[in-house]
């Protein structure tokens, strides 16, 4: 099961913009029961105008997780940009699950960078880093009708921004 107990469980649209995942690492990514779940070892972004921080500043919680609720896993849409020799950019679609499947075995980890929303639907901007070279992708990831519940433990003060 997915739920793995959490002292704080948020909903993104709970406190507006005050929970973010700008330069946040993905290493380990499940789907179950439409849950799309990004494991963070570092964490994300917590500003000072969230309730749970009394830090004046935009700090990182502890390892955490942030789950998608996505009512139709089908219209998932993962989009790869890669250069060719010829320098184009060259877009390759992904399954949902080819992108698990290369974040779960080391091969990649994903980081996320820019996130455009509109009522339930979100558009992802990442980048995909390889483990072995260093090499890197961009990305997008389309979560349509997806919400956010972001979960962590505690703040890192030394951790800021």
């Amino acid at each position: 099961m997915l739920n793995t107990q959490f002292k704080h469980n948020e909903t993104d649209d709970c406190h507006g913009n005050t929970l973010t995942l700008h330069d946040c690492i993905a290493e380990k990514v499940t789907f179950c029961d439409g849950i799309l779940r990004f494991y963070l070892p570092n964490g994300f972004w917590i500003t000072p105008e969230h309730d749970e921080n009394n830090l004046d500043k935009t700090v990182r919680t502890d390892a955490a997780v942030v789950d998608f609720l996505i009512s139709d896993s089908d219209e998932i849409s993962v989009d790869m940009f890669k250069k060719s020799l010829f320098n184009k950019t060259m877009v390759e679609s992904w399954e949902i699950n080819d992108l698990i499947d290369a974040i779960n075995k080391g091969d990649f980890s994903l980081e996320f960078v820019y996130q455009y929303r509109a009522n339930f639907e979100q558009l992802w901007q990442c980048v995909i880093h390889t483990k072995k070279e260093l090499y890197y992708m961009e990305c997008q990831l389309h979560l349509p009708e997806a919400q956010a519940t972001f979960r962590w433990n505690n703040l890192r003060p030394d951790q800021e921004w």
